[in-house]
């Protein structure tokens, strides 16, 4: 029951994850449910699909079908659209229903595959994890199964890990970091998973570094590193600070760009010296944020919680893992900070008598479509403008 939200909608599911991951890379996505899910996903979890609508289906799934637990009518669907779409590759996807019936994805896609010869990918997503997990998931399976080995690296070439719009939104938040690296002379290799292609996917190795912009890439990042020696930096730039950071990071071959000094002169102190500030969102995005606090407005109280992966290796001390909106209700009801900041749908849980300044910062996965038009670019000086609000 510690899921259960009574103000908060469901967040963004495993398997809206896993799509998300691999929407633009030409492949066919099968989620094997009775359309609920897939409408769910399609409807609510992905930004993309009023304007460039992908091959994503719904399996179908009746009553009969999940008491019978007829795979073969399953792999026959997906068969018949394969025929005829002749996809990169094909995904096949896990529901709530398939999970209680003991759907073997991994086998199902392997008999796909045998009888049509495309590489096919399973996943037992149930609905019941949070997006980030399919996201670690879907990357995974994609660096098992098509990145190259490659022994000679292209000189200040990086890969981005983590980009998808559950996250980032539509706007022009995954633009601007590209831009950003290509003033300072480096070449982006493979953007997993905007503006990027399967075949660039498959050459992620040719890359000297990866940038890790959200935690659902940490899990890639550290296989690419034992795998293809392949260092990562963590971070996204936000703020003049920020930017700095990431190209010094870059510079330095460092793992983590928080831990690089700082280069950019900031106002003299102020009294937000003093204020207490909490961040509800996704870790990597929070942590970058948190240092743009720190060294643009001098803010040095500042923690971060999430409802998704807490990872330990790159999280503060202080920061909250949350495991249920009664959590953060009675975090809130403390009354213990002086802003807050995160998703529009938070403000409604701070109690009436807090003094709490709130910003928001809408994040898709939270929110959905009430505000991903107005999700805001977050790269570099961007950022001011959402402080300003």
């Amino acid at each position: 029951m510690r899921k259960l939200c009574i103000k908060l909608p469901p967040f963004a599911p495993d398997y809206s994850g896993v799509c998300s991951a691999l929407y633009e890379l030409g492949g066919m996505s099968v989620i094997h449910d009775a359309s609920g899910c897939t409408g769910n996903y399609t409807g609510f979890d992905e930004p993309r699909w009023y304007d460039n609508q992908k091959f994503v289906f719904c399996s179908g799934l009746r009553e009969l079908d999940a008491v019978l637990g007829d795979d073969q009518k399953l792999i026959h669907k997906v068969m018949m659209a394969a025929e005829d779409l002749k996809p990169e590759f094909i995904t096949v996807l896990g529901s709530p229903v398939p999970m209680i019936i003991g759907s073997d994805f991994t086998g199902i896609a392997t008999e796909i595959e045998n009888m049509t010869n495309i590489p096919s990918l399973g996943f037992g997503t149930t609905g019941l994890n949070y997006y980030d997990m399919g996201i670690s998931q879907a990357y995974m399976q994609l660096a098992k199964r098509f990145v190259k080995a490659c022994e000679v690296k292209e000189e200040k070439t990086v890969n981005i890990l983590g980009a998808t719009p559950l996250d980032f939104s539509v706007n022009e938040n995954i633009t601007d970091l590209i831009a950003l690296l290509e003033r300072n002379g480096y070449k982006v290799n493979a953007s997993w998973s905007m503006h990027s292609t399967l075949e660039a996917i498959k050459e992620t190795a040719k890359a000297e570094m990866n940038i890790v912009i959200s935690v659902a890439g940490l899990e890639l990042a550290r296989y690419l590193e034992k795998h293809h020696q392949m260092p990562y930096v963590v971070g996204v730039p936000v703020g003049k600070s920020g930017e700095t950071r990431l190209i010094e990071a870059l510079k330095a071959g460092q793992r983590a760009a928080n831990e690089v000094t700082n280069q950019v002169e900031v106002e003299e102190e102020t009294s937000d010296t003093q204020k207490r500030v909490l961040i509800i969102g996704e870790q990597v995005l929070s942590n970058s944020l948190r240092a743009y606090l720190k060294d643009e407005h001098h803010m040095e109280n500042v923690d971060v919680a999430t409802f998704f992966k807490l990872d330990k290796e790159i999280a503060g001390q202080e920061d909250i893992d949350l495991n249920s909106e009664l959590q953060l209700i009675k975090l809130l009801k403390l009354d213990t900070y002086d802003v807050i900041i995160g998703d529009p749908l938070f403000k409604q849980l701070i109690p009436s008598y807090s003094k709490a300044e709130f910003i928001g910062l809408p994040h898709v996965a939270v929110s959905s479509r009430l505000y991903w038009h107005n999700s805001p670019r977050v790269m570099g000086e961007h950022i001011d403008e959402v402080m300003k609000k």
